[in-house]
């Protein structure tokens, strides 16, 4: 379940968005009557010309998106086919901010993961200085995260 307190009802939100679609009221005037920012009212706004109403519910689980998918995102911002906001749309994202992730995880040559969290680690055992030192330039000759 998620952790956001949400400051309005989902009706709230929709109610002020779709006064917002029908251009009764400004982006100004809706942040204002709701009481948030209006890069929160831009947001809402894409996620309700994606998904409608519905996509204004609060999030139960992060969704997780296919190696193939995070790639043709990057590759397509990378090729100049849309903005931000545009390929997000094209792709079902929620925010920008998931593309922006995307693209530092690609410009530093790192695998996209396709699952996440959890640690590579189950135990771990003393080292010695002396090991620690030949473990970490095992890493940087052979190319590999040494983290």
């Amino acid at each position: 379940m998620s952790k956001r307190v949400m400051k309005l009802s989902v009706e709230n939100r929709v109610n002020i968005v779709e006064q917002y679609v029908r251009n009764e009221i400004g982006i100004s005037r809706a942040a204002q009557n709701a009481g948030v920012s209006q890069e929160t009212i831009r947001s809402w706004i894409r996620l309700y010309e994606n998904g409608g109403p519905s996509a204004l519910l609060p999030v139960k689980k992060n969704s997780h998106y296919s190696k193939e998918l995070k790639l043709a995102a990057v590759t397509d911002y990378l090729n100049g086919l849309g903005s931000m906001i545009e390929i997000g749309k094209k792709y079902g994202l929620r925010s920008k901010t998931q593309l922006q992730n995307w693209l530092k995880v690609y410009n530093t040559h790192k695998d996209f993961k396709s699952t996440s969290g959890g640690s590579t680690m189950s135990k771990g055992r003393m080292t010695t200085i002396d090991e620690r030192l030949k473990i970490v330039l095992d890493c940087l000759e052979n190319g590999k995260d040494y983290g």
